[in-house]
């Protein structure tokens, strides 16, 4: 991301390391066989349960940064926060664009009379139910805070507080009522939103209260003339609950956004009319039917399971729902610190990135394709912008910005107009996204609606930008910046060419799939470029240098030319693949972000040092994990970064999945490549693998690998080889995978169109049916 939020970052962090450095403890905890070193921190907590969904503590951290989140695509908060963000809501001109703060009239405390001595609250969060509880057993009563977004009524906060009064053991005893003591804390005016006066309203003999406003600076005047309408509606809060002593009760307290008043209001009034205890049962059955599409689980190690839980609960916690009371509004995004974060520059400020497509997209490809398509039909709505951006600097076809948000224009902060101007390699990322989506689902329909002209698009952008050096008989593209933001302005980053080279191929590739309804100007045109794009590589070292002139010893910032081996999978020797893990490894930044470490572990994986892969991939998790809510921090402790990392965690997730999992996922081919277990855990399972239309579940246990098939799309049927034979996959049927693999599982051919010759650096002409 930000190459210069990074250094400033760590000069803060070096202030703050020593006031921290006497607040650390190290435990050494055993798990199996070996054991792990934990650091933690006076602000982190311990995570008292012992079911892998659920988070529980005694006490909340001291940071509320790390305190976890409640969202469902459309609205989201952080527990006990002052502020709430909606989707698509943003203030701010060009690089200042940033989520708009709405004031959380949903938050809701109990006073400290109930949460401190002689009371113990519990502090828990439900990853399974998607609901964050404050649980308080007092002399007479249980009382118990659910906080949570509402998965099918979307617009909607809820705020609920059950009172159970207890029985007294004397018959004898003269009962008062119950008496709680609440507050609610909205917090400040909002800065970015210039919101009326709130007024008040009845709606069913209820005083309710609305306010609505709009965002007081357009992102960008050319592409958002006007400023963006919102309305809230909220119940009022007393500062105090009565309970009579003989029957429970239920406190309902919501509070609706939209940008739309009319449906905020809606939405209200249904809720209004909900009763409390069926409101809450129609938020958990969408979560539980959520989590029945798709999963991983895993045994014999529960702090791993946990990390697990917690990042597919941050996910979905930023992803639209589906079967809304409300028709859902338009998406705009997953961005590095998803939904209930995104008001300032630490936390990206709602912006997206690469990080969408390279780091989050392939792990809920796989599990949840129809998000897949909502990440990549935000690209495609703001398309326009990037043909826009393309001739702005030159070039043809689309340059996607290196940060957007409301508008899809370039928002990148104006202290960093380097990465702006040379991290294009994101256009190719959009690219290798929308190829991966096209192998998993051969979505026909995708393609009429926008797939093939983005595709096509993206190609004519790369050809213009590629230029033929006469000298070497190769195309150069030259004034760019791969990941590692530490060096820019560079010629032939190793990735950049790569990523630009999968893209002219694809487009040639789906000009095929397309021709009947799409036409394409001359397809090989873009595959003869791809085939002679500079290629970094060094015969002598045999290793890929990350750009031409790359200075051997250079310390880079994050994962960059290793990424060729994944998750690009380009073709290259195994002792190249090596050399290359080997060297970066010891040339990259100690404090960089954990997605690097991810994916050295998959390439420790794919050359088969598992030993190193196992040590690779607890590096990539501790330290970054905090506690007891499982967030993620960018940097390892005691630095933090920007917080809610979706993009470390969507790393990690890849780790499991495409690591030690062994998935691949190819163009003809869906792959497992020697499946084995996570480091002490004696049982993996990833359910719902959606590959062509079927549901697939991969078991790796101890003494046995499986793949259970649940259902087939009779327009592409399976056939997969077990490692002895091959099998015609149907329902219910479970094969056992035996050896290593790869195991391969194949359909038909699509429309018999030629796969992409997918290599580049042949300074001569390529071959007729390549």
């Amino acid at each position: 991301m930000w190459n210069f939020l990074a250094r400033n970052k760590q000069v803060a962090a070096m202030l703050g390391l020593l006031a921290a450095a006497a607040l650390v403890v190290i435990f050494l905890t055993t798990r199996g066989g070996g054991h792990t070193v934990v650091e933690k921190f006076m602000d982190e907590t311990e995570d008292i349960s012992d079911e892998a969904h659920i988070f529980s503590t005694l006490s909340l951290p001291s940071d509320d940064r790390f305190m976890p989140s409640v969202g469902n695509g459309h609205i989201a908060t952080n527990v006990f926060s002052d502020t709430v963000y909606m989707n698509g809501l943003y203030n701010g001109r060009k690089g200042e664009s940033h989520r708009a703060r709405i004031p959380a009239w949903a938050n809701i405390r109990l006073k400290s009379t109930l949460t401190n001595h002689p009371y113990s609250p519990v502090y828990s969060l439900d990853t399974k139910h998607g609901v964050f509880q404050v649980t308080v057993d007092r002399d007479r009563s249980v009382v118990t805070q659910r906080i949570f977004a509402h998965k099918f009524y979307t617009r909607t906060i809820v705020n609920q507080i059950q009172v159970v009064p207890k029985t007294h053991a004397d018959p004898n005893f003269v009962h008062h009522e119950i008496w709680i003591a609440i507050s609610q804390m909205a917090g400040p005016d909002s800065k970015d939103i210039a919101f009326e006066s709130p007024i008040p309203e009845i709606i069913d003999d209820t005083i309710v209260w609305k306010a609505c406003g709009k965002t007081k600076e357009t992102e960008d005047p050319v592409y958002q003339p006007l400023p963006v309408d919102v309305c809230a509606y909220w119940t009022s809060v007393p500062d105090h609950l009565v309970v009579p002593h003989f029957r429970s009760r239920v406190f309902t307290f919501v509070m609706t956004v939209d940008k739309n008043e009319t449906v905020a209001r809606q939405e209200f009034v249904k809720i209004l009319q909900e009763d409390g205890e069926e409101l809450f049962e129609k938020h958990v059955e969408r979560w539980v039917k959520l989590y029945q599409q798709g999963g991983m689980e895993i045994e014999g190690h529960l702090e791993l399971a946990k990390i697990v839980h917690g990042i597919w609960y941050y996910f979905m916690s930023s992803l639209p729902s589906e079967g809304t009371h409300l028709p859902a509004d338009k998406f705009f995004g997953l961005s590095p610190t998803g939904l209930a974060r995104g008001g300032t520059f630490d936390d990206y400020e709602g912006h997206n990135f690469w990080d969408t497509e390279i780091w989050m997209f392939p792990s809920i490809l796989l599990l949840y394709p129809r998000y897949a398509h909502a990440l990549l039909q935000y690209r495609l709505d703001n398309v326009y912008v990037a043909a826009e951006l393309a001739k702005l600097t030159g070039n043809k076809g689309y340059r996607f910005p290196w940060e957007s948000a409301y508008t899809g224009s370039e928002v990148t902060q104006p202290c960093c107009p380097e990465v702006a101007e040379f991290e294009q390699h994101i256009t190719g990322c959009i690219a290798f996204a929308a190829r991966q989506y096209l192998a998993m689902t051969r979505d026909e329909n995708w393609l009429k609606h926008g797939g093939c002209s983005i595709v096509t698009n993206i190609a004519d952008f790369w050809a213009s930008r590629a230029v033929i050096n006469y000298t070497t008989g190769l195309y150069d593209i030259e004034n760019v910046m791969g990941p590692d933001e530490d060096h820019s302005n560079i010629t032939n980053s190793v990735f950049t060419n790569v990523v630009a080279g999968y893209s002219l191929y694809l487009a040639q590739y789906v000009s095929c799939l397309c021709k009947s309804y799409y036409m394409a100007k001359s397809p090989d045109h873009w595959a003869d470029i791809a085939w002679s794009l500079a290629m970094p590589y060094d015969e002598t070292l045999n290793y890929h240098p990350q750009f031409q002139d790359y200075k051997r010893g250079d310390f880079i910032k994050q994962a960059d030319a290793v990424l060729l081996g994944f998750p690009l999978q380009y073709p290259m020797n195994i002792s190249t693949r090596a050399n290359d893990l080997t060297y970066y490894e010891t040339v990259t930044r100690s404090n960089g972000p954990a997605m690097t470490w991810s994916m050295h572990s998959i390439g420790q994986l794919d050359i088969e040092e598992n030993l190193k892969a196992a040590k690779l991939f607890n590096k990539s998790y501790e330290g970054y994990v905090r506690e007891p809510f499982k967030v993620w921090s960018e940097l390892r402790r005691p630095r933090v970064g920007a917080v809610n990392f979706l993009t470390g965690m969507g790393g990690f997730l890849q780790t499991l999945m495409f690591g030690y999992a062994g998935l691949r996922i190819h163009l003809d081919r869906l792959e497992v490549n020697r499946p084995q277990l996570p480091p002490e855990a004696t049982r993996f399972r990833i359910k719902g693998i959606k590959y062509l239309g079927s549901n697939l579940t991969l078991d790796i246990g101890i003494m046995e690998t499986t793949l259970t098939v649940s259902s087939i799309d009779v327009n592409w049927p399976l056939t997969m080889n077990n490692g002895r034979y091959n099998v015609t996959l149907v329902p219910g049927l479970t094969v056992t995978l035996s050896g290593s693999g790869p195991f391969t599982i194949r359909s038909l051919p699509w429309k018999n169109c030629k796969l992409p010759a997918d290599t580049i650096g042949k300074n001569y002409l390529r071959p007729i049916g390549l």
